[in-house]
């Protein structure tokens, strides 16, 4: 192999092991959250093609999520809610909530939006 093509493969080895290195935070809205909210239009909105779910998060939901940030900053970060995978950040600092504003892509939120809207029977 010439040396462009060793370039390469080292490249993508590094590729395959950033995404292993992502930090990763699955929540459930059911328990979870102890609140949820949606705000799909603003006349002042920066990102119209997303929609704004904003949550109180659950203590021990709180805690996860700032393990997580405290032990991936500078690394990403995927955020799936009820298996649905919703954003993917960069993790610049702690995050220690309770209070999260969410960004949802609107094509990511018509797969979301449904289970939120589940009732679990108890």
């Amino acid at each position: 192999m010439k040396g462009s093509g060793r370039v390469l493969m080292a490249v993508l080895a590094m590729m395959a092991s950033w995404q292993s290195m992502a930090a990763e935070i699955a929540f459930t809205s059911d328990t979870d959250f102890s609140e949820m909210s949606l705000e799909l239009k603003r006349i002042d909105d920066p990102t119209p093609q997303a929609v704004r779910l904003n949550v109180t998060l659950r203590p021990d939901a709180q805690r996860r999520l700032q393990r997580v940030t405290t032990e991936g900053v500078h690394q990403p970060l995927q955020l799936s809610i009820n298996g649905v995978q919703v954003s993917s950040a960069t993790i610049q600092s702690v995050i220690n909530g309770p209070g999260l504003m969410i960004s949802v892509p609107r094509e990511v939120a018509s797969k979301l939006l449904p289970t939120l809207l589940e009732l679990k029977k108890k």
